[in-house]
């Protein structure tokens, strides 16, 4: 944090599938396994609403489960005891009471009785995954000054989480903000107001335009072109030229540095095409770690000679902002694409 309170980042935005919503994936993926997919998909499509009361039902235990809770309650729907019963021909607990779960599950007429050992395991991907991730982050040189880590979040609500945040990083300062989960609405409105809050940004993927190049050795013979340049050279299509670079801070509001086109005798338009990469040196647009942000059409002059076109970038709160200049004309042309892939 500055002194003016403004903030810049020291590292790029990072994430994977590691919140809450895995939980839940991991707690369907067993009832499946247990009652039965065919079961569980006629409670989603017929019976929408004893649907959305399991998943609330999951949610709570989810988010007040810790350490010492013993077992966990779940309350079956009706319709889903009916449709499983029409499934197998056979009432619940007796099915239940004969598969690999026997030992850490049981059916009490309306209640599924799930063991603390493996509730707790549907967790442990996840809160093995976050600690690897902040571990992985903090080890990098631009955070050994970091002392405090401010978790936010509906994930953040869960007990068992906390707790382990606070176990691996003993050595930190933990700070949950009373609801975790509202923190990230009311950040992205005040952000949204004041953008300018953030006066620089680490970029989190390498950006640039596709772009007409010289054909090298090792390139697929695939890229080669039959047109040739005024030494012999070969050129190629859709050329990764760079702008920034993923780890490249960057201000906000800034230009980059410019970047010179060309276009060809009598062109009317120009197309350029802004793509991003999580790769620092990508070489050709489609690579697979590359994808389309954005694109940019110039109405040209149509003169009938070669003329230049000069590009530049600049990251603004949320967006990417392009400014293409015709030289021979002074022309200006502006535009914006999605801050993100």
């Amino acid at each position: 944090m500055l002194k003016d309170g403004g903030l810049i980042e020291l590292h790029h935005a990072s994430g994977d599938y590691y919140g809450g919503t895995c939980v839940n994936d991991e707690i369907m993926s067993f009832l499946k396994r247990l009652l039965g997919a065919p079961a569980l998909r006629n409670l989603k499509d017929n019976h929408p609403g004893d649907y959305l009361e399991l998943m609330k039902d999951i949610e709570r235990k989810k988010c007040n489960f810790k350490k010492d809770t013993t077992n966990v309650v779940l309350k079956i729907p009706a319709s889903l005891m009916e449709a499983y019963e029409n499934e197998f021909g056979c009432q619940m607990e007796k099915v239940v009471e004969n598969t690999v779960f026997a030992a850490d599950v049981s059916v009490n007429r309306d209640k599924l009785i799930i063991s603390r050992i493996l509730f707790k395991s549907f967790f442990q991907s996840t809160l093995e995954n976050i600690v690897k991730l902040i571990k992985k982050i903090l080890d990098s040189p631009e955070m050994s000054d970091v002392n405090t880590i401010l978790a936010v979040g509906g994930y953040v609500e869960s007990p068992l989480l906390s707790e382990t945040l606070k176990a691996a990083f003993s050595q930190k300062q933990i700070i949950i903000p009373t609801d975790p989960s509202l923190c990230i609405l009311k950040g992205a409105i005040v952000y949204g107001f004041e953008p300018e809050t953030i006066t620089s940004r680490v970029c989190r993927y390498t950006y640039g335009i596709a772009k007409q190049g010289i054909w090298k050795e090792g390139d697929p013979e695939s890229k080669k072109l039959p047109d040739r340049t005024r030494r012999g050279l070969h050129w190629c299509d859709g050329v990764f030229d760079k702008h920034v670079e993923v780890g490249q801070v960057v201000k906000t509001g800034e230009f980059q540095e410019t970047r010179t086109y060309f276009t060809i005798e009598g062109q009317e338009k120009a197309l350029l095409d802004f793509y991003a990469s999580k790769e620092k040196n990508p070489r050709f647009v489609d690579n697979p770690s590359c994808s389309c942000v954005g694109s940019f059409v110039l109405d040209l002059s149509g003169k009938k000679f070669r003329e230049n076109i000069s590009v530049r970038i600049g990251f603004g709160g949320t967006e990417l902002k392009v400014e293409a200049i015709e030289e021979n004309t002074g022309r200006v042309f502006k535009t914006f694409c999605n801050f993100l892939p």
